[in-house]
């Protein structure tokens, strides 16, 4: 993955608003400054949701070889019939709340399905 410096400060900027992370700048050399979670971040990961990705990967994983095989390949014709292999997704991905908010209240609150 690839940012700029200048949107890798702005996700840090928010971050350290919500008490999330804390800067320090390197010793070592002046220029750097890392960045390091806080415990309130800490606590936050620990009731995170498992990642999409990590999901799927793990329930991809127990089906059968024949599933795991008409999966794939409807997913490369649909990946075809949408020319994906000359699609840069990069400019549309999605980081999430980090990128928009400047204050909790300004974030908009999603219904949640009723099981």
């Amino acid at each position: 993955m690839s940012l700029s410096q200048a949107t890798v400060t702005t996700i840090l900027d928010r971050l350290e608003k919500r008490g999330l992370v804390y800067r320090q700048r390197s010793q070592s050399d002046k220029r750097k400054v890392h960045a390091y979670l806080t415990e309130a971040a800490s606590e936050t990961l620990k009731s995170a949701p498992i990642p999409l990705q990590d999901r799927f990967t793990r329930e991809f994983s127990k089906l059968d070889e024949w599933e795991q095989a008409m999966i794939m390949s409807a997913l490369k014709r649909v990946a075809q019939m949408m020319d994906a292999q000359h699609i840069d997704a990069s400019p549309v991905l999605d980081i999430g709340m980090l990128d928009r908010y400047e204050d909790e209240q300004d974030i908009v609150k999603m219904p949640t399905k009723k099981r």
